[in-house]
């Protein structure tokens, strides 16, 4: 079981059921997107790898891929042009979720979680889980 969060480069509506229904949408929208990763979803990869490297950068027996964070890979995969979505090992989500937040708020990308349905917006308080 994973920890997941979207990343969402559109706007969101203010009002709660209307916003998880929007990022379903967005989320259908998403598996269909081949048009490749936001400008914005590549710099918030770069600086996260940074910290905590991507699953592909191992070799398929090196035995450091277990103390990864992430639960899948390339990360680069899971970003498209309106959303990414980033699977966190759930054990892991205390640790990296508050970075996983403030850099994207830094970006101006929204983020969901969906485990506590909040959704952060760039610009609000922000209290993480």
């Amino acid at each position: 079981m994973s920890f997941t969060v979207d990343l969402i480069l559109t706007d969101v509506p203010r009002d709660n059921g209307t916003a998880w229904r929007y990022i379903e949408a967005l989320r259908d929208e998403y598996y269909e997107d081949k048009s490749g990763a936001h400008e914005k979803l590549k710099k918030l990869h770069a600086v996260l790898i940074q910290k905590y490297p991507c699953l592909c950068s191992y070799a398929d027996d090196d035995p450091e891929m277990d103390n990864s964070p992430w639960a899948d890979g390339p990360i680069m995969d899971n970003f498209a042009s309106k959303m990414g979505m980033l699977a966190i090992v759930y054990s892991r989500a205390n640790e990296v979720f508050p970075l996983i937040l403030e850099k994207a708020l830094a970006l101006d990308i929204i983020v969901a979680d969906g485990q506590s349905e909040k959704i952060y917006r760039p610009g609000e308080e922000q209290e993480p889980n």
